[in-house]
């Protein structure tokens, strides 16, 4: 007697384009890109602020800031900062939204991830609009504008992953996962000439340096009005989604309404997660570093001026945007060609990553004659080939360490590492106080030796395999026995233990 083949009820997988999913992840995307146009510019707009220190010229502008009652007319190059206060100027942002990211998680899970995307987002920009009036009324009045910045742009990042969780499947959670996070990428190549350009330029008379946060701040009102629109914290609240892609999430998504066992002292333990909090803060400081401190080393040291600076330092973050996609699309091919373990894998390619940046920064010390090309070279393998440390390396293995708790144990990683590489503009202008060659060499000495201790330790004590305390002991009752299991939640960890219904968001 034939047998019938078995069939599911399963709902069939709705199309991408056009959905509800796409355009949550399109939410992110914005996020990520607001982010880094409100965070990014202040690099290059402290060039157009402050007078120049050394040889360099200044990019005047016949352009003024709008007049303000009990002040005079600014221009270009009129504040008087040295490299101490810039420093602590460009740090200012990340002492207040190392604050917030745990806190505009905790919003989304009581009133919906749209209550701290709005708040923050509406509230990030109206700051940044007040940041060219606060910086002409006191240096320390900008300061606390920068800080509060922070503070409501960790809002709107914190509740990212929690976010995801019930919009993604299985296997569309990469795809739609690095799309949304793609957008910080590429707000910090749109960030470098356009606040080139905007420096010496001016509109009815009126512009230079304030241009550089006006134009963002009406760029990310759009952003604003499509996340109010579009956004929606799960699907039961989505009034436009389709009963077939409703349907299917509620079929593909584990979400569960069982709080999950957290093992707190063995995360804090894990020298696996250590050895990735190691890789992730040395990595940050790299990244501000590079955001924060290359532009002034290009015009004090090689007299490139803001437009050109703008332009010349998107070249590198412009090749980083391009090996970044190629390196999480070939790791597993070329890990396979190798025949390693995928712990042996991540090594190899945090190695490789780590071994190009200290060659990149020990040729910038050592190359007689640097020219600025010379340089953008050297940024360019920084950020692009050292790339390979980072989505090649340790940066996925969070949900290769433990995929049931990867939302918690990103929230720790990132708060951790943004508290300790928020110093490097401060520490970096210390050691930069001068301005002179030696100075920069010596910078370059020490983020290079910073990559030294993590290209070692994370050889060491780095995995890429499950480790014991994200697996539960189940009781088999016919042996007696227990068996030893992953729980059974989604890659996004604890953001995957809550209802798909939610409290009415306040926007």
């Amino acid at each position: 007697m034939a047998i019938a083949p078995k069939t599911t009820d399963r709902p069939p997988k709705p199309k991408i384009i056009g959905s509800c999913r796409l355009s949550i992840a399109f939410c992110v995307f914005l996020a990520a890109i607001q982010s880094s146009l409100l965070r990014d510019n202040l690099g290059l707009a402290l060039l157009c602020m402050s007078k120049p220190t050394g040889n360099t010229t200044c990019d005047t502008s016949d352009a003024v800031m709008p007049s303000i009652p009990g002040f005079g007319h600014k221009k270009n190059c009129e504040f008087d900062w040295d490299m101490e206060l810039r420093g602590r100027l460009l740090s200012a942002f990340f002492y207040g939204y190392i604050l917030t990211t745990m806190v505009g998680g905790y919003m989304a899970t009581r009133y919906g991830a749209k209550t701290p995307f709005m708040w923050g987002g509406i509230g990030n920009l109206v700051v940044h609009a007040l940041c060219p009036t606060a910086a002409v009324v006191h240096t320390e009045l900008f300061f606390a504008c920068r800080v509060v910045q922070g503070l409501l742009s960790g809002l709107t990042i914190g509740p990212l992953f929690q976010l995801f969780s019930p919009w993604t499947t299985d296997d569309e959670g990469t795809c739609l996962f690095n799309f949304g996070f793609s957008g910080f990428a590429l707000g910090t190549i749109v960030t470098y000439p356009m606040s080139g350009m905007l420096c010496t330029a001016e509109v009815y008379g009126y512009g230079g340096w304030p241009l550089i946060f006006y134009v963002p701040t009406a760029i990310s009102v759009l952003f604003v009005v499509y996340w109010y629109k579009y956004l929606y914290d799960v699907p039961d609240n989505h009034p436009n989604i389709s009963q077939e892609e409703y349907d299917y999430l509620l079929e593909n998504v584990g979400i569960s309404d069982e709080p999950a066992v957290i093992p707190w002292f063995s995360i804090f333990t894990s020298m696996p997660f250590i050895a990735y909090m190691v890789s992730y803060t040395v990595f940050m400081w790299n990244y501000l570093t590079m955001i924060n401190s290359m532009p002034i080393y290009m015009q004090t040291m090689l007299n490139v001026h803001s437009r050109e600076n703008g332009i010349m330092n998107s070249i590198p973050y412009s090749c980083s945007f391009v090996t970044r996609l190629i390196n999480a699309q070939t790791y597993t091919a070329v890990r396979n060609a190798l025949g390693v373990s995928n712990t042996v894998g991540r090594k190899l390619y945090h190695t490789a990553g780590c071994m190009l940046i200290i060659t990149s920064y020990v040729y910038m010390v050592m190359e007689p004659n640097l020219t600025k090309w010379h340089v953008v070279a050297a940024m360019t393998a920084i950020l692009s080939l050292g790339d390979l440390a980072y989505t090649g390396g340790f940066f996925p293995t969070l949900l290769e360490l433990a995929p049931n708790y990867v939302g918690l144990l990103s929230g720790i990683a990132t708060f951790v590492s943004y508290a300790i590489s928020s110093s490097s503009s401060v520490v970096n202008s210390m050691i930069v106080k001068e301005s002179t060659k030696n100075d920069w060499n010596n910078l370059f000495w020490f983020v290079a030796g910073m990559f030294v201790f993590t290209m070692v330790f994370y050889w060491i004590f780095g995995s890429a395999s499950v480790q014991k305390w994200s697996t539960v002991q189940h009781p088999v009752s016919e042996s007696g026995r227990s068996r030893s299991t992953l729980l059974m939640t989604r890659s996004y960890g604890m953001s995957r233990t809550m209802s798909m219904r939610r409290p009415t968001h306040m926007f």
